[in-house]
């Protein structure tokens, strides 16, 4: 089935076989600055800023009876993966009239809407409009949120379950914002928000297949997952989710944005744990 596309904002691509009770997002891989965007760096500096080649690592899930739902956009511009509440209101004019939780992604100058680059470069040389952000969160924020809610509402309504792993991608050495300056991480973090998203026999089966393909994976390590996990994830009720944190030294140059000679390995290895998946969950759906 043809990928189904809000232009700008989302992709969707439907499973290709019967489905499985299984969605999977990458809400970091968009590569669009919309117009409005206007940073006071130059472009290049932002354009770093993105889950590179992550929804092709994950390509396979629809062939395994899964939805993939991917943002358009860049997180820089608005993130997908904060709450609309994780707001810094300096970067505002007055008058915003929406409660706000700050957060540690705040002090890092990496909420809603960025600050800055790295937690060190100042995005914008302007305080933004109450409308442009109100723009931002109700065109590209909120469509990519009600599409993956109905992507889980759907799959939970067919099988009584749903089983939701959020990709994503990480530096390959560690930064002082992180406390883990120059250390290489492991090949894959998954994070289950310590234990509070996903069941263990289900994150077993990611960390086990990972693992079985001769790749390191840590568990809740630096990355444990925000947002997207934390919103939608309800284990009592057989709503599960996890976030995967794909270490770019094993596909990707992070220098000249390009994929490695390691890609194809890694893609296959991801691949081998989605085929797992999806006989877990089917088990699981009964």
């Amino acid at each position: 089935m043809a990928p189904v596309e809000v232009p700008n904002v989302l992709r969707r691509t439907d499973p290709s076989k019967s489905p499985a009770p299984m969605v999977f997002d990458s809400p970091h891989t968009g590569l669009l600055f919309p117009a409005d965007f206007r940073p006071a760096i130059p472009l290049e500096h932002c354009e770093r800023v993105a889950d590179w080649f992550v929804e092709e690592l994950f390509r396979a899930a629809p062939d395994h009876g899964a939805i993939l739902v991917e943002a358009l956009f860049r997180r820089a511009y608005i993130d997908p993966n904060r709450s609309e509440r994780d707001l810094d209101l300096s970067m505002i004019e007055p008058g915003w009239p929406d409660p706000v939780d700050l957060t540690e992604k705040t002090a890092r100058g990496a909420s809603l809407i960025w600050k800055m680059i790295d937690g060190q470069i100042p995005i914008y040389d302007r305080t933004l409009s109450v409308a442009e952000v109100r723009n931002r969160i109700e065109t590209y924020w909120q469509p990519y949120h009600t599409a993956l809610k109905a992507a889980l509402d759907e799959t939970y309504a067919r099988f009584g379950t749903v089983f939701h792993v959020d990709c994503h991608s990480m530096p390959e050495f560690g930064d002082p914002r992180w406390g883990d300056q120059g250390k290489r991480r492991a090949d894959f973090i998954v994070g289950t928000r310590d234990g509070t998203t996903a069941s263990p026999a289900f994150t077993e089966v990611v960390v086990e297949t990972l693992r079985a393909s001769g790749y390191s994976v840590s568990l809740n390590g630096k990355f444990k997952g925000v947002e997207l996990i934390r919103r939608y994830a309800h284990p009592a009720t057989r709503r599960e989710a996890l976030q995967i944190e794909v270490n770019r030294g094993v596909y990707m140059d992070e220098t000249t944005l390009t994929r490695s000679e390691r890609f194809g390995a890694t893609q296959a290895a991801i691949t081998r744990m989605i085929a797992a998946l999806e006989r877990f969950t089917r088990d699981a759906a009964g």
